[in-house]
């Protein structure tokens, strides 16, 4: 059964892995794309950060926020919401000096004298949504009337919007709505400065948390929206237990607060060494739990058969040596294998971690030697050798890394899928997508999938995209879109040969390059850039 979210899927026949998120106007951080192979799809339970691209917020205004990987895919589904810009507002004047809103907070205006707002009142609160301003500010001369606001989650008693004074409006919420009073029904009085209370429905909160024990909560308000997700974080010397997001529903807060455990109390995961089992397994290892190992068949136990965890860290654990049954004249014993090791075997673009400095120059049969790769390089085989009469076990190989960057790939006349700035290095076995750059296309003899390059140890194995044959007639494509700006005019799917566009920037920017484009041989020429200008205060 796989579930299709917005921004991720989820596949429980998969043992619940989350894919590759797509943000739109936002970003996970960079070494997620360089390494997107080696981290994805992600388990149940993994989280991760995004942050959103300047001029866009995350849906509780922040411009950074954490997800987690759940059976219904990322949770809560990662979004990037473009910021409200400051409206235009005749006969009034705003409170603040904001030039731009996030995603939930209010603007504040007031009417001129002899002005009022649509719903007949002196000021208004209006609110950043994810698709604009709640309500547009505007101030329209004094009447002795009172007209019906839009009315959302719910319906008026009457198809009549406009009220004389002292005139009465009835309205009702939809289920799981409330008026401004707190009931699903409210009748409201058109008075001279307005509706006695606005005609307004909406969800009901959730209450403040209760301070978190050694940590706290981000952010901290009185009270919260339905939708609003909080993150818990823990003093230094203390871990989360429990869920690090929780959000605010119709019925409350879910999941349950987590709570702050001094890390002390908490082991990792035990140590396993080669060729032993454990006799029993927990999720959590607190101080004081224990642990039994015993060797695999054929291996003789050497040292303690318990470890224990304390204050953090785990007790020594034993080894297992390999034993064979060998004939004397009292009959057949276990003894321990002979013949010592020299110096274990070097791999390429790998060190030991356990030999304490420099490799001993003898290793008594039995003894292991574990291997880290390099930064970058992936180990292929076991992590770690064994002396066994006098002979190291087979070692592992150390794949390296393919240097990815715009020149190596622009030789063969391509650029990357996905913009990267300097030199990346992408994991063995690692997918890089490439495309070919504009006016250029790919060889008759050579496969769409080509453009999708597995790193091979080292080795990136790129097509050559050749010379597109311009035809002088051919048409163009939609123009190409620009940062910060926007075309001009009605667009179309197609343009033909000679048509132009022209482009205009955002409030606060300034137009770098040509203003219009033409599209010549079924190519637009090169777009202009918008450019942002520092405000003073």
């Amino acid at each position: 059964m796989a579930a299709v979210m917005e921004a991720g899927i989820f596949r429980e026949s998969e043992g619940e892995l989350c894919d590759f998120p797509s943000i739109e106007n936002g970003k996970i951080a960079s070494y997620y794309y360089s390494f997107r192979d080696h981290y994805f799809p992600m388990k149940k339970d993994q989280k991760i950060s995004y942050s959103c691209f300047p001029g866009y917020t995350t849906e509780s205004g922040s411009q950074e926020a954490r997800i987690s990987c759940t059976t219904n895919g990322w949770t809560p589904a990662p979004k990037c919401f473009r910021k409200c810009a400051k409206p235009h507002l005749d006969n009034g004047v705003f409170l603040d000096m904001k030039l731009s809103y996030k995603i939930r907070e209010r603007l504040h205006f007031v009417c001129s004298s002899g002005y009022q707002t649509p719903e007949g009142s002196r000021e208004k609160m209006v609110q950043c949504l994810p698709d604009g301003w709640s309500a547009q500010p505007q101030c329209t001369e004094a009447t002795e009337t009172c007209s019906a606001p839009e009315l959302f989650h719910g319906h008026y008693h009457t198809s009549q919007r406009v009220f004389t004074l002292n005139a009465t409006l009835r309205y009702n919420c939809d289920d799981g709505y409330f008026t401004a009073g707190g009931n699903t029904t409210e009748e409201v009085l058109c008075r001279l400065q307005g509706w006695s209370l606005l005609p307004k429905c909406t969800r009901p909160q959730c209450s403040s948390l209760s301070p978190v024990e050694h940590g706290g909560v981000h952010p901290r308000k009185a009270s919260y929206d339905e939708g609003d997700v909080v993150q818990f974080f823990c003093s230094e010397g203390y871990s989360l237990e429990g869920a690090e997001l929780i959000q605010c529903y119709s019925f409350g807060w879910y999941p349950e607060p987590p709570v702050c455990e001094e890390i002390r109390n908490r082991c990792p995961p035990p140590p396993q060494p080669p060729n032993t089992k454990r006799l029993s397994s927990l999720r959590t290892y607190r101080h004081g739990d224990r642990l039994r190992l015993e060797c695999n068949p054929t291996f003789q136990i050497q040292g303690a058969e318990e470890i224990q965890c304390r204050e953090g860290k785990w007790t020594s654990p034993p080894r297992c040596v390999k034993t064979v049954r060998t004939a004397t004249k009292d009959g057949q014993h276990d003894i321990e294998t002979g013949g010592n090791c020299s110096s274990p075997p070097a791999v390429k673009n790998g060190v030991t971690i356990n030999t304490f400095g420099l490799p001993l120059a003898s290793y008594q049969s039995g003894s292991f030697v574990e291997y880290r790769c390099l930064q970058f390089h992936m180990m292929k085989g076991p992590n770690s050798v064994h002396c066994l009469q006098g002979r190291w076990s087979e070692p592992p190989v150390c794949l390296e890394p393919c240097l990815v960057n715009e020149e190596n790939a622009g030789h063969h006349n391509l650029e990357m899928k996905w913009r990267l700035e300097g030199n990346i290095y992408f994991l063995h076995g690692d997918i890089i997508e490439v495309v070919c750059k504009p006016g250029y296309v790919l060889p008759p003899s050579v496969k769409e999938s080509q453009l999708l390059v597995q790193c091979n140890d080292g080795q990136l194995n790129y097509p050559t995209c050749i010379s597109k044959v311009l035809d002088p007639n051919e048409n163009c494509g939609s123009p190409p879109s620009i940062e910060n700006g926007n075309i001009m005019g009605t667009l179309t799917a197609d343009y033909a040969q000679g048509s132009t566009v022209e482009y205009s920037c955002h409030e606060y920017h300034i137009l770098q390059g040509s203003r219009t484009v033409s599209c010549s041989r079924g190519q637009w020429t090169t777009p202009p850039v918008c450019i942002g200008i520092v405000q003073s205060c």
